[in-house]
């Protein structure tokens, strides 16, 4: 029986570690707006900050796919899932789902704000 509770607690510990979270590739880290007065969001490690929500996610998933990143998060409206189109030196949020709604973005190209 304590061989079990001991297993059971290492489990436990190995599920809360967070060695699982996802990270943005470090080239793409920094605040982003096409109108750097007005960001629209910030990526760094694990976490996405969107400024139009003013708030910061844990990222469920990232990862570039040829020019596209892929990129996952909860939030308290329900779950997101994006994909910002790197183009050069920018990147523009092309799609996403939201809560299950899909949208299509025409947004401006961002470019990196700041050092």
């Amino acid at each position: 029986m304590r061989t079990w509770i001991a297993a059971t607690c290492g489990l436990v510990m190995l599920a809360g570690c967070g060695g699982s979270e996802a990270q943005t590739p470090e080239q793409l880290w920094g605040v982003w707006g096409a109108d750097c007065a007005a960001p629209f969001v910030r990526m760094e490690g694990t976490k996405i900050h969107v400024y139009p929500d003013n708030a910061t996610y844990v990222l469920k998933s990232a990862a570039l796919d040829g020019p596209n990143l892929k990129v996952s998060y909860d939030t308290p409206q329900g779950a997101v899932a994006e994909t910002y189109v790197v183009e050069g030196a920018t990147l523009r949020l092309d799609k996403g789902v939201y809560g299950g709604q899909e949208a299509t973005w025409h947004k401006a190209p961002m470019r990196k704000c700041g050092g």
